[in-house]
């Protein structure tokens, strides 16, 4: 070996020893072939020995007998071929596409030399149809991303896709759960474990390709069992410097229909806010409108409020009906309807106006996006470090809430670095890194024990989030509820690649990632006083954290005047039953999950008929879950989910790729070994009351003894487990060991051509992944009161999925892909909650077991055209049937009698009826030869029109005011609709290809039912029966219905007629009985984008 290349190697090492002590270690980026024949243009005879060179690359291959060549090892990327052979002229074929688990072929025919030199070029032909992929694949490109309606984010993209849905915020595909998707970037594993979901967070200006596989991937692939999103990225050009840069922000606005929420005249207001309605109360003010009274809560008026506050008070202590008014307006953060307010002869100094405005809460903001890449040969020392290349790109962004809480916005920062090298021809070395910094708000009430996991409230509060706001009525006006949340995110990774010979290759990754949380804590209010009303002086309050003051006292000096007033529990105003501070509590994490990756593979082409890949994969998961809330400074108010687990999975696998005259086979065999982390699990006796409730911690309380408590509890220790821990040396058997578990998962995929334009595809496979670690290892105890609340079950089974489907593509014209595909998904073995009860009610907690199934069947039909002609998109259907139930007990007791009661089985089948969906997008581009003349020409081309649209049929809900047997869903939801479009226009502007965009999202402004979600409805006043009561529903024209409308308090309910559900309250329908909060009948108003992309 020379000195040259023995300095070069060390230089390397250098390098990458500096990259991963600053970050750590990735996963190898996908690779694929390109496969392909070459003849004689006249005799069509094969042509032996023709040289076929990838540019750019050490890659190649020479023809065989049959004039067939194959280049392995390509990574995904756009290439252009060379080949040439003594005697023939020259081709250079470009545009050459490579995608991940793809086959690209290129197929050519040489003609004879005239003269020696010349060479033809020729743009590679779009394979569409791709006949040796026997699964349902997409494949996206950054182009696709970049022309799409409304697209800041892949997950944004992939939801338009069939299939693909989002629930809490996480990707769910073709009806699995969160937990059973999995995110590759680069070959990257990239998921949350602690709580339970994919990742797909990186700058869109980073990416080559996406690759969605929802299912019949090969064995290769372990621990995932609904879907695989497989994102490859850019790793920069050889030969020049090329970047993006791509700025666009929205127009505040609403981001729901329906009023303000601090609007003084809205539904959760007007009984204290609105003038004409406050000052006399509800019952006067609404005595001739029964209607009114019935949509509101019922308030007796702050002129009463003010005599009753008033009672044994001195007269400075006093307060007017306008100051109680006054500071109900400030706690909510509204601002008043002065112009009512001086009709009733009450004023407001301007000086207060000011103040009151600047502390109404905003609702709208401006929500933002930057992306922006840059790449090219490494500065300096590329050439040195053969031919090293990078690409390092950015996205930061800020997208506002719809319901504002402890912030207003969540803002995210990623930046994702790439460098590739080849040290010798034979050798690649590709280091990735990735860095996420987001801060947001988590979904978590730590006064009520709420669970940190995917299903539950784990992970951000999503932008969408009504669903968590709502939850706590009386505390919708207390900002900081919600504890803010703060993530980083460290993904770093080494890929070394060898080429052995021309058709074998090995490549090693290792990956390291690590997602840490934190949550500030304690209180943060400005008690500055600001000014008062009367005799109540006010800060910037309900803003800010006042959790754990003893009271709130507040003292303002205005002028010779000295204001003092201590408010009462919660901040509360008279009469009105809400609480503006003090059950917010503190959230403490300090979760740290680290996941360490490990995987070697080896692939050859053996032949002309085999492709054979082999290897295996080590997955260590190191959970240091250390989370624990509370809600005051007493530990009575405190929850522990304190853990500390580390389980494994360790994978092998072989699979072969095998082909015959168009016949392709992918046959495969994965074995995986689930490690559940080794200890002991509290297993022996499940209704042990003094494991479980007569726990020795009942003398905490305020002081030294609380202190030692939470210092324990800091540190990660569990109180809980160090008590079992005791316990079990008294009780020897109360702790068993945890079970580990070893899987046989067959894969088989088969595609073969039915026409030259068409193929027929089947795949089959078993498919296992981890529960989630949630469902594993959690457990929520509250100290001094009720105890053990959850236990998980690390002895659970990994789940098993065993997949079916059909699928039949054809190539009808040109470039138009007609692909329709049933499937079929058993799935056994899913975790499902169980509950332990003991006779005398002393134990009563919920944890997991094996014990939930789920049969999917879905029917998908797609016609794409893929080309770069004036018109390109897509447009599918995708239909979906699923039923779940349980294999076994919901309730366990310790009295075995019982189990007569309730028996060995419960069923409780659930079937949904299908909501068949429609999604299309279809992109329109203006030719550039519309017109001769220059300036219209360049006025006219380059224009970039897309469309998306999107219907899906309403969900169905059972409706049974009859209590008839058998009656289920009878009803339906409104139907979705949604049209998205973008705009834009190109110019060339000094080198620059500069667009101008613009994105409007429900361009028609549709108003998008929310009415299935239940926001609307206010539980506590029986909402939703009187909603459905008041509609004139078909089904109530049966006789059937007759001692329902004769009942005293039904008159006008139960009518027949054509209403549906979705109708509202109108001048036609002055009947309908609305649900009472308005804000959130209909979502998803019009939001505008205006953007700007530049390329060089």
């Amino acid at each position: 070996m020379s000195l040259a290349l023995v300095s070069k190697i060390l230089f390397f090492n250098k390098i990458i020893f500096l990259l991963l002590l600053t970050s750590v270690i990735n996963f190898g980026q996908s690779k694929s072939r390109i496969i392909g024949t070459i003849k004689d243009t006249e005799t069509k005879e094969p042509l032996i020995g023709v040289n076929v060179l990838l540019l750019d690359t050490y890659l190649g291959a020479s023809t065989d007998i049959n004039g067939k060549y194959f280049i392995v090892n390509v990574p995904v990327g756009t290439y252009a071929l060379q080949i040439s052979m003594v005697g023939y002229t020259k081709k250079k074929i470009v545009d050459v596409r490579v995608s991940a688990d793809r086959v690209t072929t290129v197929d050519v025919e040489l003609s004879s030399a005239a003269f020696q030199g010349q060479e033809v070029l020729v743009v590679a032909p779009r394979n569409n149809l791709h006949k040796e992929v026997s699964n349902t694949q997409l494949v996206v490109t950054d182009e696709q991303l970049s022309n799409a309606a409304g697209i800041r984010e892949i997950n944004a993209f992939l939801e338009k896709q069939p299939g693909v849905s989002s629930s809490n915020g996480f990707l769910e595909i073709r009806g699995g759960s969160a937990d059973q998707t999995g995110t590759m970037v680069n070959g990257m594993a990239y998921n949350n474990s602690a709580v339970g979901n994919a990742e797909t967070s990186i700058p869109l200006s980073s990416i080559e390709q996406v690759s969605l596989l929802s299912g019949g991937f090969n064995a290769e692939y372990g621990n995932f069992r609904s879907g695989l999103i497989n994102i490859t990225t850019k790793s920069g050009s050889k030969s020049a410097y090329h970047g993006t840069i791509n700025v666009s922000k929205n127009i505040a606005h609403l981001k729901r229909f329906g009023p303000e929420f601090t609007d003084v005249h809205s539904p959760a207001l007007a009984p204290f806010l609105d003038p004409r309605i406050a000052f006399v109360g509800t019952a006067e003010a609404w005595k001739d409108d029964p209607y009114q009274l019935q949509q509101h809560e019922t308030f007796t008026g702050w002129i009463k409020q003010a005599s009753l506050f008033n009672i044994g008070k001195p007269v400075e202590k006093q307060a007017t009906p306008l100051d109680l008014y006054l500071l109900a307006a400030w706690m909510h953060m509204a601002k008043p309807d002065y112009a009512a307010l001086a009709e009733l002869g009450y004023t407001v100094s301007d000086e207060q106006k000011k103040l009151i405005a600047d502390h109404a809460m905003k609702e709208t903001g401006s929500d933002y996006n930057i992306d922006a890449g840059f790449g090219g040969p490494v500065p300096f020392v590329s050439d040195f470090l053969g031919d090293a290349t990078f690409y390092i790109s950015n996205n930061s962004k800020e997208k506002y809430y719809i319901m504002p809480v402890s912030r207003r916005s969540e803002k995210s920062y990623v930046t994702l670095a790439t460098m590739k090298s080849n040290p010798i021809q034979s050798l690649t070395i590709s280091l990735n890194a990735l860095w996420k910094r987001l801060l947001g708000v988590s979904p978590i009430r730590p006064a009520f024990a709420d669970s940190p996991d995917a299903s539950r409230e784990g992970g951000f509060m999503p932008i969408d989030n009504i669903k968590h706001f709502i939850r706590t009525s009386d505390q919708w006006y207390d900002p900081p509820l919600f504890p803010l949340l703060d993530q980083t995110t460290v993904m770093t990774g080494l890929t070394v690649n060898h080429v052995l010979s021309e058709k074998t290759f090995w490549e090693l990754s290792l990956n390291y990632l690590s997602i840490k949380d934190h949550s500030p804590t304690g209180d943060n209010r400005d008690n500055t006083v600001l000014t008062h009303f009367g005799p109540f002086p006010v800060s910037e309050m309900p803003y800010g954290k006042w959790q754990f003051a003893p009271n709130n006292k507040l003292v303002g000096i205005f002028g010779a005047d000295t204001i003092s007033y201590t408010y009462p529990g919660y901040d509360a105003l008279p009469g009105i039953s809400r609480r503006f501070r003090s059950k917010e509590g503190d959230l403490y994490t300090n979760v740290q999950t680290q996941q360490y990756k490990a995987k070697f593979d080896i692939t050859s082409q053996f032949g002309e008929h085999h492709y054979f890949k082999s290897g295996f994969e080590y997955n260590l998961i190191d959970l240091n879950h250390n989370f624990w809330e509370k809600w005051n400074t007493n530990a009575y108010n405190t929850y522990e989910f304190n853990y500390h687990r580390k389980p494994s999975q360790t994978g092998l696998y072989a699979q072969d790729q095998i082909s015959y005259d168009g016949f392709i086979a992918n046959l495969g065999l994965r074995l995986d070994y689930f490690y559940g982390g080794g200890g002991k699990w509290p297993t022996g006796d499940p209704f042990s009351t003094d494991a479980f409730v007569n726990v020795p911690y009942r003398d905490l309380s305020s002081g030294a003894a609380a202190d030692s408590f939470y210092q324990k509890l800091s540190e990660g220790r569990s109180l809980i487990w160090e008590w079992w821990e005791e316990y079990d040396k008294t009780h020897p058997g109360f702790l068993q060991p945890i079970k580990n578990y070893m899987t046989l998962s067959p894969r088989l995929g088969i595609a073969f051509p039915v026409t030259e334009n068409s193929k027929f595809y089947f795949n089959y496979g078993h498919f296992r992944s981890n529960p989630p670690y949630y469902s594993m290892y959690l457990v929520t105890f509250r100290y001094t009161k009720n105890g053990l609340y959850e236990i998980s079950n690390p002895n659970l089974e990994p789940p098993k999925t065993i997949s079916y489907e059909l699928g039949l593509s054809y190539n009808f014209y040109e470039n138009i892909l007609f692909s329709i595909s049933g499937y079929s998904k058993d799935v056994t073995g899913q975790q499902g909650s169980v509950n332990y009860t003991s006779a005398d009610g002393k134990i009563n907690y919920d944890s997991w077991a094996n014990n939930n199934y789920q049969d999917i069947q879905g029917l998908e039909i797609n016609i794409t055209k893929n080309d770069n002609s004036w018109v390109t998109g897509w447009v599918n259907f995708n239909y979906m049937l699923k039923k779940s139930g349980l294999t076994g007990r919901k309730i366990n007791n310790d009295i075995t009698v019982n189990d007569d009661k309730f028996g060995l089985y419960a069923g409780q089948e659930t079937r949904s009826l299908p909501q068949p969906q429609v999604t299309a997008n279809i992109t329109f581009r203006s030719p550039d030869n519309w017109f001769q003349d220059e300036w219209l020409k360049q006025l006219t081309s380059n224009w970039d029109f897309t469309v998306f649209a999107k219907w899906s049929a309403g969900s169905y809900f059972t409706w049974n005011p009859l209590g008839k047997d058998h009656v289920t869903a009878n009803l339906q939801y409104p139907d979705y609709y949604m049209v998205d479009v973008r705009i834009s226009k190109s110019f060339n502007v000094a080198g620059f290809n500069t667009t101008f965009f613009a994105d409007i999202s429900n361009v028609f402004n549709f108003k998008v039912s929310l009415l299935s979600k239940g926001y609307a409805f206010n539980v506590a006043a029986l909402d939703e029966s009187r909603y459905y009561e008041s509609l004139h529903l078909p089904m109530y024209n049966s006789a059937e219905f007759d001692d329902l409308r004769n009942k005293p308090g039904n008159e006008g309910l139960y009518i027949g007629g054509s209403d549906k559900v979705g109708d509202l309250r109108s001048a036609d329908k002055p009947y309908i009985n609305d649900p009472n909060f308005s804000y959130w009948v209909n979502g998803f108003p019009r939001d505008i984008w205006f953007g700007l992309k530049v390329d060089f």
